[in-house]
C-alpha cells in the first residue's frame, strides 16, 4: 500500500509574518483616527458644510494613519472603513448602508481611491525616509570606524616603538647600564604596555556597548567591592596623588556588569591623575539618592572650563594639548564611561568642584534584596 502523503505545512516564518502585521497599538491608532475624523465630520455636518469637506477629513485621516502606523495594511483598511463610515453617517438614508442618490457609488469609489492613493504615497515617503535614515546611520558608523582606525594607528605606533626600542637597548647594552637606568627603562616599558592594555580594553568595550543589544551581564554586586577592586588596577602614577575612598555608611547593592563599572572608575580616576598636578587629591564617595546608587569622583586639580564641558564625553575628544604626554589621548575613555552608564540605565554628569577641580557623578540601579526569616 502506498503511504498516505501528509499535507505540507506552511513555514513557521510565514505564519509569524502574517501575525506580526497587526499590533494592538497600530489598531488602536487606526480606530482612533477614524473616530476623530467622524467627530470632525459630524461637526462639519452640523455647521452645514458640504459632503466634499467631510470626505476630505476622512482622506486626511487615512493619510495620518499611514504616517503613524507601521504597515501599509492599516491605510488600506482605513480607506475601506472610512467609506463605509461616511456612508453610514452622512448619506441619506442616514445610519444605514444604503444610498438613495445614484451619484453616491461614484463618490464612494472616488473617495476610496483617493484615500488609498494618499495613504500609499505617505507610506512610500515614510519608507524612503527610513531608508535614508538607515543609510545615514551606516555612513556614520563607517566614518566612526575610519576615525577609530586612523586614531589607533597613530596611538599604537608610539608606545610599540618605545617598548621595542627600550627592550632592544636592554638586550644589547643591558650590562652597561646602571641600576637606575635599567629601572627607568623597565618602568617605561611597563607604562607603555599598561597603556596598550587599557586601550585594548576600551576598544573591546566600545565594540560591546555599540552593539544593538549589548550582552552585558547584570548581577547583584556590592558597590564598595567594585570600587575597591577598581582602585587596585589604577596606573602606578597613583602614588603621586592622594586617592581616598569614603564609602557610604550602609551597604549598597547594585545590579550591574561589575567589569564594566570597574572600567568606568578606572578611566575617570586615570583621567584625574593625568590632568591634575602631582600631590592632588582624588576623593571617591558613594551614597543613595532617590532609589539610585550614586558615585562621585572629585579632584582638586585645575578643573575643566565651561566651553570644554560639553565635549568631554564625545568620542575622539581629548585634552591632549594640555598635557605633555599627548600620545595618551585617543579620546575613548569618557565616551566609553558615558555609554556604559547609559546602558545600565544611569546618568553620568560633570560639575565643578569648589574651590577648584572637577567632579564626575554617575548613578546606578540599586538591587533590592528581600530578607526571608
Amino acid at each position: 500500500m502506498k503511504e498516505k502523503r501528509q499535507k505540507p505545512e506552511f513555514p513557521m516564518g510565514t505564519v509569524n509574518k502574517t501575525e506580526h502585521l497587526f499590533h494592538a497599538v497600530d489598531v488602536i491608532k487606526s480606530v482612533g483616527m477614524i473616530l476623530v475624523a467622524s467627530a470632525i465630520g459630524f461637526g462639519f455636518w452640523k455647521l452645514g458644510m458640504s459632503e466634499a469637506n467631510i470626505i476630505m477629513v476622512y482622506i486626511l485621516g487615512v493619510l495620518i494613519t499611514s504616517v503613524i502606523t507601521t504597515h501599509q495594511i492599516y491605510s488600506l483598511i482605513s480607506s475601506i472603513v472610512s467609506v463605509f463610515v461616511f456612508n453610514f453617517l452622512f448619506t441619506e438614508p442616514r445610519y444605514t448602508f444604503w444610498a438613495y442618490d445614484k451619484d453616491y457609488p461614484v463618490t464612494f469609489v472616488t473617495m476610496l481611491v483617493a484615500a488609498f492613493l494618499t495613504g500609499s504615497l505617505a507610506t512610500q515617503l515614510k519608507r524612503q525616509a527610513k531608508r535614508a535614515a538607515e543609510a545615514s546611520l551606516v555612513a556614520q558608523k563607517e566614518q566612526m570606524r575610519a576615525n577609530l582606525l586612523r586614531s589607533i594607528s597613530h596611538d599604537l605606533r608610539t608606545p610599540l616603538t618605545s617598548i621595542s626600542g627600550n627592550a632592544s637597548n636592554l638586550l644589547s647594552n643591558g650590562e652597561k647600564f646602571d641600576e637606575n637606568t635599567k629601572k627607568q627603562l623597565y618602568l617605561d616599558i611597563y607604562d607603555d604596555s599598561m597603556w596598550l592594555i587599557n586601550l585594548v580594553e576600551n576598544l573591546l568595550s566600545v565594540t560591546k556597548i555599540e552593539e544593538e543589544s549589548p550582552n552585558i551581564r547584570l548581577q547583584a554586586e556590592l558597590l564598595d567591592e567594585i570600587i575597591t577592586e577598581a582602585l587596585q588596577h589604577i596606573s602606578r602614577k597613583k602614588t603621586e596623588h592622594e586617592i581616598s575612598f569614603q564609602a557610604s555608611e550602609e551597604f549598597i547593592l547594585v545590579k550591574v556588569d561589575a567589569r564594566l563599572i570597574m572600567q568606568v572608575i578606572i578611566n575617570i580616576v586615570d583621567n584625574a591623575i593625568k590632568y591634575t598636578q602631582k600631590g592632588s587629591k582624588i576623593v571617591i564617595t558613594t551614597h543613595k539618592l532617590q532609589g539610585k546608587a550614586v558615585v562621585c569622583i572629585a579632584d582638586n586639580g585645575p578643573g575643566i572650563s565651561d566651553e570644554v564641558k560639553p565635549l568631554v564625553f564625545d568620542m575622539f575628544y581629548s585634552g591632549a594639548k594640555s598635557i605633555a604626554d599627548s600620545r595618551r589621548s585617543l579620546g575613548l575613555g569618557l565616551f566609553l564611561c558615558k555609554s556604559i552608564i547609559t546602558v545600565h540605565g544611569g546618568e553620568l554628569e560633570l560639575s565643578d568642584n569648589h574651590p577648584h577641580g572637577a567632579v564626575f557623578t554617575f548613578s546606578l540601579p540599586i538591587e533590592e534584596v528581600d530578607l526571608h526569616e
